[in-house]
């Protein structure tokens, strides 16, 4: 049976729930390495039936809708609103789908009520303080031996003279380029481990700059054409995303979209370093 439960307050919500740009704009999926790197995300949690899945970041529910297909025994999306959780029940049909009011490192649910936990384009478009409390948040949810698969953006090393990762990552995270915070696949790694996960693997994928033709494949053709519309009228939000947009454009060698795999340990206490 559909359930939606209600959080009393959204009032701590727009920070860690995923990119402010995005959402200012109503964009419901963030895939920096693509569907392909969609697909590999699944097959890396080893999605199947009798899972239970928690996404983050559903979004308009795309990633959902194709997560159940594959005959999970429950999935629940973290929704930011009670209008976001309206589009996600609408979008993925089925007696095992729930939606929750919360935030990805808050979601109100119960320890250890996760086979596998997801989110495409959740943590770059948050500060690293949040993506450290979202991922000790994803240790707790998830059962022991559970998998845990993020899609994010990456930055990779570059050769003899090249920009360092920190002062191109300090470039993307300033408000005027849309606040990223994409990190190389070691920090991630250790970004996980600090949270009390253990790392499984990592797959990278060429970046994807969604066209107008995907954005509507997406999102759908009115919702699609009304955040190309947003996109297109003059603005602050506008400026921000087309900053955002030409600075991954200009740094796309050095960029890569990664899929990130890890597993809550199966024995040992749970606790993450930062808390010892």
């Amino acid at each position: 049976m559909r359930r939606s439960t209600a959080r009393r307050t959204t009032e701590d919500l727009p920070i860690s729930s995923g990119w402010p740009l995005a959402r200012s704009l109503g964009l419901g999926v963030v895939r920096p390495g693509g569907l392909a790197a969609t697909r590999r995300l699944f097959e890396g949690v080893e999605l199947g039936p009798g899972d239970r899945v928690i996404d983050l970041f559903p979004g308009a529910g795309g990633t959902g809708l194709l997560a159940t297909e594959h005959n999970l025994y429950s999935w629940t999306g973290i929704c930011r609103d009670e209008a976001e959780a309206r589009s996600v029940n609408k979008a993925i049909p089925g007696p095992a789908v729930a939606t929750v009011i919360g935030a990805p490192d808050h979601t109100g649910l119960a320890d250890g009520e996760a086979s596998v936990v997801y989110a495409e384009g959740l943590l770059t478009g948050i500060p690293v303080d949040v993506q450290s409390a979202v991922l000790r948040e994803t240790a707790r949810l998830l059962r022991p031996n559970g998998l845990v698969g993020f899609h994010e953006l990456a930055i990779t090393l570059g050769g003899p003279g090249s920009i360092s990762p920190a002062v191109l990552g300090a470039e993307f995270a300033a408000a005027d380029r849309g606040g990223l915070y994409p990190h190389t696949e070691d920090e991630w790694r250790q970004l996980m481990s600090d949270a009390g996960l253990e790392f499984v693997g990592a797959n990278h994928f060429a970046v994807v700059i969604p066209s107008a033709k995907d954005v509507i494949r997406d999102e759908g053709p009115r919702r699609g054409l009304e955040i190309l519309g947003k996109v297109a009228r003059p603005g602050a939000t506008s400026s921000q995303l087309k900053n955002a947009i030409n600075g991954i454009a200009r740094a796309q060698d050095r960029l890569t979209g990664v899929v990130l795999i890890a597993r809550r340990p199966y024995v040992g206490p749970l606790r993450s370093r930062a808390a010892r």
